[in-house]
C-alpha cells in the first residue's frame, strides 16, 4: 500500500504516470453526481455520469488526503475453454479418439463453463474429474506393465 497527501505522489510512489492518474482523477470527480445526497445505508443512487462503466450508487469525489494506493496486475484466472475428455479423462484428439497416455482434469478440461463461473465449481471439477482421469491413468499404466 501506497500513502501520499498529492494524487501526483502517489502515483510516483506506485510507478504509474502522475499526469495520467492526475487526469483519471479529475474525469472521474466531475464524473460524480454530487447532489445527490450520500447515503451508505441504501442505494443511494449516488453516481457517476459519462464515465464507462459509470458507479450507480455511493460515488465520492477524491479529493481528500492521504490518498491510499495499491498496485495491481491483471491476469487470467482461468479461460472458458479446455480440451475434450472422453468420460474417462483421456484427451481426445481432433477425430474424437484419446491420445495415449494423456489425461486432464478440472479447468483443463474444456465445456464445463459457459457465460459464468459458479463459487466453488472449479475445485468440483478438480476433485471430480482428477479421480476420474487418476484412476484411469493408473489402470491404463497397469495394463502396459502386464
Amino acid at each position: 500500500m501506497a500513502q501520499a497527501d498529492t494524487i501526483e505522489e502517489l502515483a510516483r510512489r506506485l510507478d504509474i504516470d502522475p499526469d495520467g492518474l492526475t487526469a483519471e482523477i479529475k474525469e472521474y470527480n466531475a464524473a460524480v453526481q454530487t447532489d445527490v445526497p450520500y447515503n451508505p445505508t441504501v442505494k443511494d443512487g449516488r453516481g457517476t455520469v459519462g464515465l464507462s462503466p459509470n458507479k450507480t450508487n455511493w460515488a465520492q469525489t477524491i479529493d481528500t488526503p492521504p490518498y491510499l494506493g495499491y498496485a495491481v496486475t491483471c491476469g487470467i484466472s482461468f479461460t472458458f475453454g479446455g480440451v475434450r475428455i472422453d468420460n474417462r479423462g483421456r484427451v481426445l484428439d481432433t477425430s474424437l479418439e484419446p491420445l495415449p497416455g494423456l489425461y486432464a482434469a478440472g479447468e483443463m478440461v474444456g465445456g464445463l463453463f459457459y457465460h459464468n463461473y459458479p463459487g466453488g465449481s472449479g475445485l468440483s471439477a478438480g476433485m471430480v474429474f482428477g479421480r476420474l482421469a487418476g484412476n484411469s491413468a493408473a489402470r491404463d499404466a497397469a495394463a502396459l506393465r502386464d
